[in-house]
């Protein structure tokens, strides 16, 4: 099956219509490659497999099926709205726009790749805990008295080799290849049924800009940064980091532009379309889309294109530490979810 990453909706707004061919088409921006003006808006991201999860054949078409019908229909109603000056966004919409916005952030091929991270962090946490005595015999004491409270006899007690045991089946299934996609897939799951409500409660704007000048999107369309004391960018801030700001571009002359509802500590200033331009080429995959040919986009994207990368540079999870992750699991009883990329 192939899945859409980008909306075909939001790719058609970028587009511009071919007389010869007398259909929609993109200018597509890639590495090494010259611009291409053929590009089809239907489908520039369709990825086959893309949500693909190898233990369940099904997952794939209902995420496809629930993203076009809960996420994309409700927004493809108002989103070429934005262009209008005197369009004013209702609650509604709003409520709409920001599940569109955090599921755009996770159905992307750049925070896909950022999945291998996240099972490098999670088997991290896996090793550790086989290493720590202690805490596999704390684990083991706890599960023996749930089991003793919940009435159920094993014969024996768990020792501190079953929980390593468990442990290591654990870490000998997320080493195969599938897992990754696998949990991505989920991720994508999980992620349908949330509401950022600090985006939800944010302030919205929208930043404008002339056709000479036009929004690039990106297969990675949703950025954020944090605009420092210096006035310098640091891209790839987390949803809910204090100062953090979330751009959106909706058409080549609109930009939407939300600040979460977090701590700020200074005063904001509203980005360039340069600002966003370099930071949707920075975050993409691969590939940036647009409605004309331009020297000076191309000129940026075989400078700096895929060179902020969820995971690695961006959004990264180095402000924490995941050594006993794995314990606080199996004490609490658990389940593993990502950790919060997104946060």
């Amino acid at each position: 099956m192939k899945s859409h990453t980008v909306p075909k909706r939001l790719l058609r707004q970028f587009s511009y219509y071919e007389n010869s061919t007398k259909s929609l088409r993109l200018w597509r921006y890639e590495k090494d490659r010259a611009p291409y003006p053929k590009a089809s808006p239907d489908t520039a991201t369709r990825i086959p497999g893309h949500f693909e999860d190898p233990s369940d054949e099904s997952t794939e078409a209902h995420i496809e099926k629930r993203l076009a019908y809960e996420i994309e229909d409700p927004v493809n109603q108002f989103i070429a709205n934005f262009a209008d000056s005197k369009f004013t966004i209702s609650q509604a919409q709003k409520h709409s726009m920001t599940r569109y916005v955090t599921l755009l952030f996770n159905r992307s091929r750049a925070r896909k790749e950022a999945t291998k991270s996240l099972l490098a962090v999670r088997n991290h946490s896996l090793e550790r805990l086989l290493q720590n005595q202690t805490q596999l015999a704390t684990v083991a004491a706890h599960w023996n008295i749930k089991a003793h409270f919940e009435g159920k006899r094993f014969g024996r007690l768990i020792s501190s080799d079953d929980v390593a045991r468990r442990a290591q089946e654990f870490v000998k299934d997320v080493s195969m290849l599938s897992a990754s996609q696998e949990w991505y897939a989920q991720s994508v799951v999980r992620a349908l049924t949330e509401l950022d409500d600090q985006i939800l409660n944010g302030q919205w704007g929208l930043i404008k800009t002339t056709g000479d000048r036009p929004f690039v999107l990106s297969d990675a369309p949703v950025v954020t940064w944090e605009r420092l004391e210096s006035g310098a960018i640091s891209h790839g801030v987390g949803f809910h980091r204090p100062n953090v700001e979330v751009a959106l571009p909706v058409s080549p002359l609109t930009c939407l532009h939300i600040l979460p509802d977090v701590k700020r500590s200074r005063a904001v200033k509203p980005p360039t379309v340069d600002e966003i331009n370099r930071a949707e080429i920075g975050f993409a995959h691969e590939s940036c889309f647009t409605n004309v040919p331009s020297k000076d986009i191309d000129l940026v994207v075989q400078q700096s294109i895929s060179s902020i990368k969820i995971g690695k540079n961006a959004f990264t999870m180095q402000h924490r530490n995941y050594d006993n992750a794995f314990y606080e699991l199996l004490m609490n009883n658990g389940k593993w979810v990502d950790p919060p990329l997104r946060k």
